[in-house]
C-alpha cells in the first residue's frame, strides 16, 4: 500500500472514530435526556396525585391543616420507587374578580429521583353546600303569617360574625302559598335580581316569595332538602357522628349539641318548652314520617345563637336567634294562635353557617370530587 493510501486509511479511520464518539455522546444525551423527561413525569403525576390524596383528607376533615412542610407517608405511593413528597395546607386569601374569598392553599413537593415538580391548589375555605331547597331565611310550604310573627328576619347573607356578605343571601321568606306580615315583623333580604334590602316594616315586596312551587314538589323530608336519600340524616345521627344524636324523646338529648340531632316524635306530638342548651350548633331536624311533630316554644340557654340549619315539621313561639336558616315541612302551620313578645329575636341567612353544618354529610363521601370547590390548581 503506497504512502497516500495508508494516509486515505488512517484519515477515514480517524474521522469514523470521530464520528463514532459523536454518536455515543448523543446517543448518551438522548437517554439522559429520556431518563430526566421519565423522572419529571413521574415527580408531576406524584405531585398531582398527592393533591388528590390530600384533598380527600380536607373533604373528610374540613379544618385539618399543615403549617410546616410534613412529609407524606411514604406507603401512600409505596410502588413508585424513590421518591420524596412534602406538603403544607394553609389558610390564605385569594382575589377572584375582584372578590376576597377566604382560602385553604395546598402545596406539594414531589421529588423523583433527580427531578422535583411543585403543584398547589386553592380551595374555598367556606367549602359546603346550600340546598336550593333553602330559598329564605325562613323556608315552609305551609302558611308562615302567625309564625314569624314580630320577628326579625334577615335572608341577606351573614358570615359566622354576623357580618353582611353583600348581595350574596336569599329571600327573607320564601312560601308555597300567599305571606302576610301580621305581626309587624322586620323583614330583609336579597331579591331575585341581587340586590340587598335591610330589615324594615313594612318590608319590600322584592325579599318575600310566595307561592313559589319547587317544581311541584316541596321537599317531604329533612334529607329531601338536602336532596339526600331518606335515612340519611338519621343514620348519622345514630352513629354519633361529630355529636350526633337520635332521639324519640328530647329529654334523652345531650348538650351542647352538635352534629346532626335527630328528634323523631311520634305522630302528633308537641316539643313543648323546647330547650337547646348554649350555643348549639349544626342540623336540628324534628320530623316524623306524618309531618305532624311540632315544636312549640324553642329557645337557647342564656339567649345564645343557633348556628346552622333547622328543618322541622312544624314550628311555633320561636324564641331563639338562629345563624343560618330555617325550613318547615309541613302544610298545617300555625294560624290561629298569635306570638307576640320575640321581637328581640331574629333569623339570620348564613350560608356559612349552613355550609359548616352540612360538612358533616359531606364526610360520607368519599374521594373529593363534589365534596370540594376548588378554586385554582397551579403547576
Amino acid at each position: 500500500m503506497g504512502r497516500a493510501s495508508l494516509i486515505i486509511v488512517l484519515g477515514a479511520s480517524l474521522a469514523l472514530s470521530v464520528l463514532n464518539l459523536q454518536i455515543n455522546k448523543s446517543s448518551e444525551r438522548a437517554i439522559e435526556n429520556m431518563v430526566a423527561y421519565y423522572e419529571a413525569s413521574i415527580a408531576r403525576d406524584l405531585a398531582n396525585q398527592s393533591l388528590g390524596y390530600l384533598l380527600t383528607q380536607l373533604a373528610d376533615s374540613a379544618t385539618w391543616r399543615v403549617v410546616r412542610p410534613a412529609l407524606l407517608p411514604s406507603s401512600v405511593f409505596a410502588d413508585v420507587g424513590p421518591s420524596t413528597i412534602l406538603y403544607t395546607v394553609r389558610d390564605t386569601v385569594v382575589i377572584i374578580s375582584g372578590r376576597r374569598i377566604d382560602a385553604i392553599r395546598m402545596d406539594v413537593e414531589a421529588k423523583y429521583e433527580k427531578q422535583t415538580h411543585h403543584a398547589a391548589v386553592y380551595i374555598d375555605r367556606n367549602f359546603g353546600i346550600v340546598p336550593p331547597a333553602v330559598r329564605g331565611a325562613m323556608t315552609a310550604q305551609g302558611p308562615l303569617n302567625q309564625t314569624v310573627s314580630d320577628m326579625l328576619i334577615d335572608g341577606r347573607d351573614h358570615n359566622l360574625q354576623g357580618s353582611i356578605i353583600a348581595n350574596a343571601g336569599v329571600f327573607s321568606v320564601s312560601s308555597a302559598i300567599a305571606f302576610t306580615n301580621l305581626g309587624t315583623a322586620r323583614i330583609g333580604g336579597t331579591s331575585e335580581s341581587g340586590s340587598d334590602y335591610p330589615p324594615s316594616y313594612p318590608e319590600n315586596p322584592a325579599v318575600v316569595e310566595q307561592e313559589y312551587n319547587w317544581d311541584g314538589t316541596f321537599p317531604n323530608s329533612p334529607d329531601n332538602v338536602l336532596g339526600l336519600s331518606d335515612g340519611t340524616l338519621k343514620e348519622i345521627a345514630k352513629r354519633g357522628i361529630n355529636g350526633s344524636q337520635y332521639v324519640t324523646d328530647p329529654r334523652k338529648l345531650k348538650y351542647p349539641l352538635s352534629g346532626v340531632t335527630y328528634v323523631e316524635l311520634p305522630a302528633g306530638v308537641t316539643w313543648r318548652v323546647a330547650r337547646l342548651g348554649t350555643n348549639p350548633t349544626g342540623i336540628l331536624v324534628v320530623h316524623n314520617t306524618s309531618l305532624s311533630s311540632r315544636i312549640d316554644n324553642i329557645s337557647t340557654t342564656r339567649k345564645t345563637v343557633f348556628t346552622g340549619l333547622i328543618i322541622a315539621d312544624n314550628m311555633f313561639h320561636i324564641h331563639l336567634d338562629v345563624l343560618g336558616a330555617i325550613v318547615l315541612l309541613s302544610k298545617n302551620l300555625e294560624t290561629v294562635r298569635e306570638c307576640r313578645g320575640n321581637d328581640d329575636h331574629r333569623v339570620r341567612f348564613s350560608s356559612e353557617a349552613i355550609r359548616r353544618a352540612i360538612r358533616i354529610v359531606q364526610q360520607e363521601g368519599s374521594g373529593w370530587a363534589g365534596r370540594i370547590p376548588v378554586l385554582g390548581w397551579k403547576e
